[in-house]
C-alpha cells in the first residue's frame, strides 16, 4: 500500500496540473506549527497517523469547509480531504484537542503566476544529493522525515538549492520549499 501511494505521489507532481497533496503528520505532540498550512483552492490534504493511539481529524464551527474522518486507531493510517472553498478551517482531534491547526486555502494563482515558481526536483528517488529548482528565489527548505521530526530547515537566497541526503536513513522524506509567493510540498524517497 505504501508503496502505491509514493508511485502515486510521484506521478502526480510530475503532472502539469496544479494540484498538490499536502502531507500532514497526525500524532500526539505534533505542534500546530506542522499542521497548520496555505494550500490553493482543489488541493489534497492527507493526514498520516504516526502513532497507535486513536485520532480524528474534525473540522470546527464556522470554518470554510466541514470535514471528519471518524476514529483511526492505527500507525500509517491515513485521512485525506479535497479543500474548493476559499476560506480557513481550523481541525483538531476530539480525543486529544491539543492536536490542533488550520488549513487556509486561498484562490489557484494564473497560470501566469504558477509559470513563474515552477518548481522542479530531481532525481527521486535520491542516493545522495537532491536538487530544487525554481523559477524564483527560494527563501527556506525544510525536510521533515514520516514521523513528522525537522531533519534540515536551512534558509537560502537562490533559485537553486542542494539538499546533501547522503547520510539520511533510507526511507520517505516530505521536502517543502518555500518562496515569497509560495510554499512547495514534496515527497521523496531516499534509497
Amino acid at each position: 500500500m505504501r508503496k502505491k501511494l509514493l508511485l502515486g505521489l510521484l506521478f502526480a507532481t510530475m503532472g502539469v496540473s496544479a494540484q498538490t497533496t499536502h502531507m500532514v503528520p497526525w500524532f500526539m505532540g505534533v505542534s500546530s506549527s506542522e499542521t497548520t498550512i496555505t494550500i490553493d483552492a482543489g488541493d489534497t490534504v492527507t493526514w498520516t497517523w504516526d502513532d497507535s493511539a486513536p485520532h480524528t481529524v474534525t473540522s470546527q464551527a464556522g470554518g470554510a469547509e466541514s470535514f471528519n474522518s471518524g476514529t483511526i486507531t492505527g500507525s500509517n493510517e491515513e485521512y485525506s480531504h479535497t479543500f474548493t472553498e476559499v476560506g480557513s478551517t481550523s481541525y483538531a482531534c476530539n480525543f486529544h484537542p491539543s492536536m490542533q491547526g488550520t488549513i487556509a486555502v486561498q484562490s489557484v494563482a494564473s497560470t501566469e503566476e504558477n509559470e513563474i515558481v515552477q518548481l522542479q526536483y530531481f532525481p527521486n528517488p535520491v542516493t545522495d544529493v537532491l536538487t530544487i529548482t525554481a523559477g524564483e528565489v527560494i527563501d527556506r527548505v525544510v525536510v521533515y522525515d514520516m514521523a513528522g521530526r525537522v531533519v534540515v530547515d536551512a534558509t537560502s537566497s537562490t533559485a537553486t538549492v542542494k539538499v546533501y541526503m547522503n547520510d539520511f536513513q533510507s526511507g520517505s522524506y516530505i521536502v517543502k520549499a518555500f518562496s515569497q509567493s509560495a510554499t512547495k510540498s514534496m515527497t521523496v524517497v531516499k534509497l
